[in-house]
């Protein structure tokens, strides 16, 4: 795994820009899997997808995540500090494309959902987003040999596909015991490492133009030139300019 360069970043953050979350996962995906398509890379699994975008973060800003979030209970904004070791959960035998639960007497066979699974549920109505996934990623459903709508699935049943889906793609949901120091308060807080690292990627991004436009139209130099800088050469160029 390597990090990725000053150009491909903002070349991702532009082909993002457009896209709500999931597609802005796939740019940065594609920034650093050149060699893959963005329809091959679309259909790995959630967890699959974010333990690459762990590896990608962890090679291009370091190992050390920090960040902010809200207290739940009373609003203060209580920090976040770990490791992604802290959270990359260990890649076990591969998964097959199709996984199976029988329960209270339906067999259902279903997929692991992916980034086109996101897309769709972030553009469709409002509510009941687990069960419009679950109808995406259920191949088949049957009670006594006949067959059932995902609808009309009984809650149980339900339950046992999230938790085999849950069991089979562990990082795809990643939480972490917080407490706030204001009120005391505990929670478990959940962690997207697809939009944490968005942020962070739109953050640089931002501090980067600005830094090319100054030395731009000091120097006349164009933005390739500056983006092969290192950013300790560029923060040397911008001291020298007073900026």
């Amino acid at each position: 795994m390597r990090s990725l360069t000053a150009p491909e970043l903002l070349g991702a953050w532009e082909a993002g820009h457009p896209h709500s979350g999931p597609g802005r996962a796939l740019a940065l995906l594609c920034a650093a899997w050149p060699e893959r398509s963005p329809g091959e890379l679309a259909r790995l699994p959630v967890g699959l997808r974010d333990s690459l975008l762990l590896a990608v973060r962890e090679q291009t800003f370091g190992a050390e995540v920090v960040g902010l979030v809200p207290c739940p209970a009373c609003g203060e904004q209580v920090e976040l500090a770990f490791q992604v070791s802290d959270i990359r959960v260990a890649s076990g035998a591969p998964v097959p494309e199709v996984l199976g639960v029988e329960c209270e007497g339906h067999a259902v066979r279903f997929r692991l959902p992916d980034s086109r699974d996101l897309a769709a549920l972030e553009a469709g109505p409002e509510g009941d987003g687990p069960r419009r996934v679950l109808a995406r990623c259920v191949v088949e459903a049957r009670r006594e040999g006949v067959d059932v709508e995902t609808g009309e699935l009984p809650a149980a049943v339900v339950r046992a596909i999230e938790e085999a889906m849950e069991a089979a793609d562990p990082q795809a949901r990643v939480e972490l015991s917080t407490q706030c120091p204001a009120c005391a308060h505990a929670w478990a807080a959940a962690f997207d490492i697809a939009e944490f690292f968005w942020r962070e990627v739109e953050t640089w991004a931002q501090r980067t133009l600005r830094e090319v436009h100054t030395l731009a139209s000091l120097y006349g130099w164009s933005e390739e030139h500056i983006l092969v800088m290192s950013p300790w050469k560029r923060q040397r160029y911008l001291e020298l300019a007073g900026t």
